[in-house]
């Protein structure tokens, strides 16, 4: 009797098998190792910040001076032009800041003093505004600046987790005889694209702060 042959297995093309592993969702252990980082660096902001209002307090320093006086000048964010390329161009340096650290094998290292020392010039800054301009001027720099940077703030510590993720994958590449198969791509591509999202969401915050800072201005001028 003729022994009765099973159909083969129908295997996928190539580029369907490399499809399937791009659309691979991220597990809960690769979703962990994200959020810790991004609470490193939260908390990194918030210890520097302190310390930066402490070094700003009573206005004496001559950079702090300066710094007062850029936020206090109404007319740099009372046209939405100029107020919108400023805030692009700072926001479009920061994020490229957090993108490079995920290029380094000491990432995450270099992401926390990142925001360490942002959290510093940002107390700096307020320290000083309120040395200069007591709270009125607070109140005009908090919606001029730092609703803008708060936005920001969100998504440079998004996007740091994804940048330290691409870090740790490239320690292991340099240190621990290499990342597990495929997870170095693939953080590398998720890092990309979640650039290109954190570029394009701080274009829409940044118009719609510019917006409102020059119809706030040009309703108490």
């Amino acid at each position: 009797m003729r022994a009765v042959q099973t159909p083969p297995r129908a295997r996928l093309p190539v580029w369907q098998k490399k499809n399937t592993n791009r659309l691979r969702p991220a597990t809960d252990s690769e979703r962990i190792q994200r959020m810790g980082p991004v609470l490193l660096c939260a908390a990194a902001f918030l210890l520097g910040y302190l310390p930066g209002i402490f070094a700003g307090r009573g206005g004496q320093t001559v950079l702090g001076q300066q710094l007062a006086n850029y936020y206090m000048e109404s007319e740099r964010f009372s046209v939405w032009g100029t107020s919108f390329f400023n805030q692009m161009a700072s926001s479009f340096v920061q994020l490229f800041l957090v993108a490079l650290c995920g290029l380094s094998v000491l990432g995450t290292g270099l992401l926390i003093t990142f925001f360490g020392a942002k959290g510093i010039f940002m107390g700096f800054c307020a320290a000083n505004v309120v040395a200069a301009g007591g709270g009125g001027a607070l109140a005009a720099y908090w919606v001029n600046s730092c609703l803008p940077n708060l936005s920001l703030l969100f998504l440079a510590l998004w996007l740091a987790g994804f940048a330290s993720q691409l870090s740790h994958r490239l320690f292991q590449s340099v240190f621990w005889g290499g990342a597990p198969r495929g997870q170095l791509e693939a953080a590398a591509r998720r890092m990309g694209v979640r650039c290109c999202v954190a570029f394009f969401a701080s274009g829409i915050f940044n118009a719609l702060c510019s917006g409102l800072s020059v119809v706030l201005i040009r309703t108490f001028a």
